[in-house]
């Protein structure tokens, strides 16, 4: 008799579970399901992703799938500026979006706003922010503290330079006398006039103002924006006047970044230096200076006044998300593991988290026949990530930023522009764009 009730029971709790599983009410819900625990070898699964960096995306998916052999990646080109508009179109058609989602630095801030974001510090994923490098923290959460996504990798950025034509017209290929030769804006601006004239107008230190610009701007930790105040004189002022520095005394060349004679100059030896970070060298110099490949004749230090971060993505996942648990396995692997840091290493980038450099220090080794035998990764992690003083995000930031990028040219096109007419233009433009705001 009681073993007929023991089976009974038996019966009726499976019966009254199965119900519940078919009626949404089961014990176990999804978001208690260990998402620390690897998946099994064998899983199956899809992920949609929109994105820019195929470079990233094929390294990482290669070496997730060499894990995971039956996940599929379904991935869709994106411009990286057209990020903002595509999610708020997906939000208000009601569409899906990726399944995981990328946000440029640029437009972050905006973007992190939206209502599409899991939060990544919360459960069940319980990411730990402090795993990752310092700077980058302000960087991967919006207004409420919440991490919406983790950096793909790092990008830090000091300045790449030309070894052969440092030694001709400042005397030295070293690094670090380099550096000490070029403390700050004001000694770099000194010694490009004077190259400037040594080679008779034909070596600039830079390609153009913006370029040194990308630095001053970034410099020190003071945000553009302090409530409803934008504090242009406070925090931007220095780099419009160092900025008509540069060009009255020829420092700079005239070349627009980003335009193709300005990827053209990286293979012309025409610029000394030319700011680098972690991708520039993958993006920027190698595919345009073929002949630095057997020459090694280019060199990596830090900036005058500090190194930046430049640019960034992150990875996070979106409320659509039909498999979490595998979009969670996936930003894990690729962002915070050693074996993405493994699959990262051959392409020169690494990724945000700090452990997989301490149990692998040989990971933290990045090399490139354009820069000769010179250890990049040791530079970019020892010496340029512990000198960045990161600027903390607002939500209208890109509207200054290209601002500042039309002021900047204007000043590069117009030799007769002060740095009083340039302040100017600059305040009345962010009045015009920003009136809900008092311009300082």
């Amino acid at each position: 008799m009681k073993n007929r009730t023991k089976k009974m029971l038996a019966l009726s709790l499976s019966t009254m579970m199965a119900a519940s599983v078919l009626t949404g009410t089961a014990t176990v819900s999804a978001a208690e399901e260990d998402y620390s625990a690897e998946l099994p070898s064998d899983y199956e699964g899809t992920l949609t992703m929109w994105g820019w960096d195929d470079a990233w995306f094929n390294a990482i998916t290669k070496a997730f799938n060499e894990k995971y052999p039956n996940v599929k990646f379904e991935y869709t080109p994106m411009a990286n500026g057209d990020t903002l508009q595509k999610y708020q179109t997906a939000l208000a058609a009601g569409t899906e979006l990726p399944d995981i989602a990328w946000a440029i630095v640029d437009s972050r801030a905006k973007v992190y706003e939206l209502d599409m974001w899991e939060d990544l510090s919360a459960e069940p994923y319980n990411f730990y922010i402090n795993d990752t490098f310092d700077y980058l923290h302000g960087k991967m959460v919006n207004s409420k503290g919440q991490v919406c996504g983790i950096e793909q990798c790092i990008s830090p950025a000091g300045f790449a330079y030309r070894k052969d034509l440092a030694k001709e017209y400042l005397g030295t290929d070293d690094p670090k006398e380099l550096e000490a030769m070029l403390p700050t804006w004001e000694a770099f601006i000194e010694k490009g006039a004077e190259v400037y004239e040594k080679s008779n107008g034909e070596i600039h230190m830079l390609q153009g103002i913006a370029d040194a610009q990308q630095f001053i701007r970034e410099q020190g930790a003071k945000s553009w924006i302090e409530g409803d105040v934008i504090k242009v004189t406070d925090t931007l002022q220095r780099s419009i006047e160092l900025g008509v520095q540069l060009r009255d005394n020829n420092v700079c060349d005239k070349l627009e970044a980003w335009s193709p004679a300005w990827y053209a100059s990286f293979g012309e030896g025409k610029h000394i230096f030319a700011g680098c970070a972690t991708w520039s060298i993958p993006f920027n110099i190698v595919p345009n200076d073929p002949e630095g490949e057997t020459t090694g004749h280019w060199g990596l230090m830090s900036a005058p006044e500090g190194n930046i971060s430049w640019g960034g993505t992150t990875v996070g996942i979106s409320k659509t998300c039909k498999d979490k648990r595998l979009a969670w396995e996936f930003i894990r692997f690729a962002t915070l593991s050693t074996e993405g840091a493994e699959a990262l290493n051959p392409i020169g980038l690494m990724t945000s988290a700090k452990a997989p450099y301490e149990e692998k220090p040989e990971l933290a080794k990045v090399t490139s026949p354009w820069f000769g035998d010179q250890d990049l990764g040791n530079v970019f992690l020892n010496e340029i990530v512990p000198n960045i003083a990161a600027r903390p995000m607002n939500f209208d930031d890109i509207v200054i930023h290209e601002t500042l990028n039309l002021v900047t040219t204007a000043l590069n096109n117009d030799p007769d522009m002060t740095a009083e007419d340039a302040m100017e233009q600059l305040k009345e433009e962010l009045e015009m764009k920003l009136p809900d705001y008092t311009v300082e």
